[in-house]
């Protein structure tokens, strides 16, 4: 019998992680309405957000570009009293839940990937990010032994995935990729011939967000992680 190989994502889809984030944007936001009767609130969340796009060719995706950014918007907005009212320490302390939070499962995930791996399915990560950031989250989660490898990519493009099937040696066709963003866990994954599994999440971010290609191979769109015991 051929392995199946899975590739799992691993923020919001293993552990809780861009909950944290939005955290973060609504604090800082709510303490920048107090330089500007310019903005909003959500207007500042959505100048957060172009930011850090606009960031994450230089900076790569995670907490790093994150914070940058809210320096960068901060700035912008407040003038001369970011450095005078010292913004640049309540931004940094107010990110650092986002390098050293517990890793919390999302609910689910422990008995659903033991299970597979009593099934005998061979699993992996990928997730993108700082490679420092990234691998201390991997090898802190409380299930680690169960995945065989990891990688951390800066963008989770098809080519990414292209060239992770070729160094294993696998044929894409027994491959799953299974994540949260329709853009780089699914679509990404289905362009180079993986087979999905899409499990939503409600704070998947807005840049990542995208429709679902129809073309071939399938997509599995599940409620939770659990229901993996259902399709596999």
């Amino acid at each position: 019998m051929t392995s199946k190989h899975l590739f799992f994502d691993m923020d919001d889809t293993l552990i809780k992680c861009s909950g944290y984030f939005y955290d973060v944007e609504d604090i800082v936001a709510e303490k920048l309405l107090e330089y500007t009767d310019k903005y909003s609130f959500d207007e500042i969340k959505v100048m957060f957000n172009a930011k850090q796009v606009e960031n994450i060719e230089e900076y790569g995706y995670g907490p790093d570009n994150f914070k940058f950014s809210l320096m960068q918007v901060g700035s912008e907005i407040a003038g001369y009293r970011f450095f005078s009212d010292n913004l640049s320490a309540f931004i940094d302390e107010t990110a650092k839940v986002l390098y050293d939070a517990p890793l919390e499962l999302i609910d689910g995930v422990e008995d659903t990937i033991e299970y597979l791996h009593n099934k005998g399915y061979e699993m992996h990560i990928i997730t993108k990010g700082s490679t420092k950031v990234q691998t201390d989250r991997v090898e802190r989660l409380p299930i680690r032994e169960y995945f065989k490898s990891y990688y951390i990519v800066k963008h989770k493009l098809k080519s990414d995935y292209e060239e992770i099937l070729k160094n294993c040696n696998l044929d894409p066709n027994n491959c799953f990729m299974i994540g949260n963003s329709p853009k780089g866990d699914i679509n990404e994954a289905k362009r180079a011939g993986l087979n999905t599994i899409y499990i939503p999440n409600e704070h998947t971010w807005s840049p990542e967000d995208e429709e679902i290609s129809e073309d071939l191979p399938k997509t599995f769109k599940l409620d939770n992680i659990s229901e993996m015991k259902n399709v596999l």
